[in-house]
Parts: structure tokens; sequence; C-alpha cells
């Protein structure tokens, strides 16, 4: 390879590690949004199963997450620090996980939610378990994506010594 052909796939291949790094800020976000959609899977599959007509919402919640993961991968090829469909998507997460908390605490609504469940305080207790820990994560996620919108996350920081260090 003559030199220039050789500096010039150094040069793509330093573009290509930095635009990586910047899609990998959302790393988590990812992972956590392949959670939240699989078991809304999960809790519209049973409720179908359970010939329940309460399946719409874990449906809308899917349909919102792919949304969010649509601009995840978009992400990739045009980096922004306000992903506004995913912060949505996180927001009615947030809001949802609130609802059915309460719907499940102070509602009879929880045999329509969970049909497939018997209505005993374990059962709620486990529903309640799971809903805390979804709310948990997804203030989680509001709170990495502030960050990253803001710059103040550790990856931002590492990128930044990256793009001095190869300059």
């Amino acid at each position: 390879m003559k030199k220039i052909e050789k500096e010039s796939v150094e040069d793509n291949r330093r573009k290509l590690a930095i635009k990586s790094m910047y899609y990998n800020r959302y790393l988590l976000v990812r992972y956590v949004s392949a959670l939240f959609f699989f078991t809304n899977l999960y809790w519209l599959i049973s409720l179908s199963m359970s010939s329940s007509n309460m399946y719409i919402l874990p449906l809308a919640l899917m349909i919102i997450i792919l949304f969010s993961v649509a601009e995840q991968v978009k992400i990739f090829s045009k980096h922004t620090n306000n992903p506004k469909l995913t912060k949505y998507c996180f927001m009615a997460i947030f809001f949802t996980n609130i609802l059915l908390i309460i719907s499940t605490c102070f509602s009879p609504i929880f045999t329509k939610l969970y049909p497939f469940l018997t209505n005993q305080v374990k059962s709620q207790f486990m529903v309640l378990t799971v809903l805390s820990l979804g709310l948990l994560l997804s203030t989680l996620i509001l709170l990495r994506l502030y960050k990253i919108k803001q710059n103040t996350d550790k990856h931002f920081t590492r990128i930044k010594a990256y793009e001095e260090a190869i300059n």
C-alpha cells in the first residue's frame, strides 16, 4: 500500500472509532430498552392468552419503545446529544409504571391487568417489585440521557481525551 492509502485507511479507522465511542454512550439505554421491550412482549402474550382486553397497554409501550430503538439506530450515522424520542419513551415508561403502581395498590383493576396471577398479597408484592424496578431503571436512563445532553457523562471525557491523543 502506498503511504497516502495507509493514511486514508488510518484516518477512516480513527473516524469510525470516534463514531463508535459516541454511539456507545447510549449502550445502557439500548440494553434497558431491550429489557423493557421483552418484558412488555411477555406481558402482552400473557394478557392475550388470558383473553384480557388490557393487551393494548403493553402493545402501546412496545410501539413507543420501537420508536426509541429506531432513533438509537439513527444515532450511529448522525450523532446527537438530545435523542427526544428516547427521552419521551422513558418518560412514558416512568409515568406508566407510576400509574400501574397506583392501580395495583389502590384499585380492583389488578385482576384485569394481571389475570394470569392470583389476587393475593404475594402476587401484588411481586408486581410492585417489578414495577418499582422499572421505575428505578427508567429514572436511571432519564438521568443518563440528561448527562449525555449536558456532556457531563464519563464517556464524553474519554472521547475528548482520545480525540486529543490522536490529533
